[in-house]
Formats: C-alpha cells, structure tokens, sequence
C-alpha cells in the first residue's frame, strides 16, 4: 500500500524553516516593508493591505525565540498563510521568511518528529524531513497570539 502524500511548502527562515501545508499558504510575495503596529513586540512587525485585507506580519522566528533577529535581507519575502477562519477579524498572517519556498511531498516514512513537548503554544512540532530540520506551526493558536497582539481583542 502507498503511503499517504501531503503537498506542503518548506520556507526558508534566518536558521531553520517553516512547514506548511500547500493549502494554507495563500501567496508568497516580494517583501514590502509593513506598516508599524504602536507598541508592539519585535516580532509583530507590523500591517500590509494585501487583496482588500489588513494582514498582520510577524517574525516567526522571534516569536518562537525571542533571542532571534527579525533579519530583512534582499532574499526577504513575506508568505501569506491563511487562519482557520475561527477568528472573525484575522483571515490571514504574513511570515517574513528568507528566499522562496519549496514544494515538498512529505510521506510519514520521510517526517521524522523531533520535539512535540515543552514547546510554545504556537509551535506544534519541530521535525526533519530528508535530514532538514523545520518548524510546524500551530496555526489555530498562532492566529489567537496574532490577533491579541495586534488588535487587542
């Protein structure tokens, strides 16, 4: 029996990347600098207008580590992930990430999970895949962090 393909997009971060599912990802774009947020932590950079929406942008990366920098490089760009659609005023976050992302089948022979416990609560797992190491995010709670942060609700 064939095991079970997900389509998912690998992005490259400052040191690591990030893996979605291809169905999460709505657009990936050339990094335009976003619109600052007041008093906001480092890591929530700030909002863009993208197809008629206001979409926050974070640094996932210092989210996760608050020691990392938010490095924007000529190879930066901004990945626009959909929510789960709980949330009635976030519909979708931007990550800056670090060059263009890979298309990446991933088989349950070919992810090996490396952590599960004791990590943030917007970080599901962190894994490697063909002896890469990624981060999954926790979508669900992620949009929760997001929009507390930017639009105090």
């Amino acid at each position: 029996m064939a095991d079970k393909e997900i389509r998912t997009i690998m992005a490259p971060l400052t040191a690591g990347h990030v893996l979605l599912p291809n169905t999460a990802v709505a657009e990936i774009m050339a990094f335009v600098k976003p619109e600052p947020f007041k008093e906001a932590p480092a890591w929530l950079l700030g909002e863009l207008a993208w197809n008629g929406w206001q979409v926050p942008v974070i640094c996932y990366e210092q989210l996760i580590d608050k020691k990392s920098g938010n490095a924007i490089t000529p190879k930066a760009r901004i990945l626009i992930i959909k929510t789960l659609g709980e949330s009635t005023q976030l519909n979708y976050i931007g990550l800056l990430i670090q060059g263009l992302p890979k298309l990446k089948k991933v088989t349950a022979d070919s992810l090996l999970e490396k952590q599960t416990d004791g990590l943030p609560d917007t970080l599901f797992s962190r894994v490697s895949i063909d002896d890469v190491e990624a981060m999954i995010p926790n979508i669900g709670e992620l949009t929760l962090i997001v929009e507390q942060t930017a639009y105090d609700t």
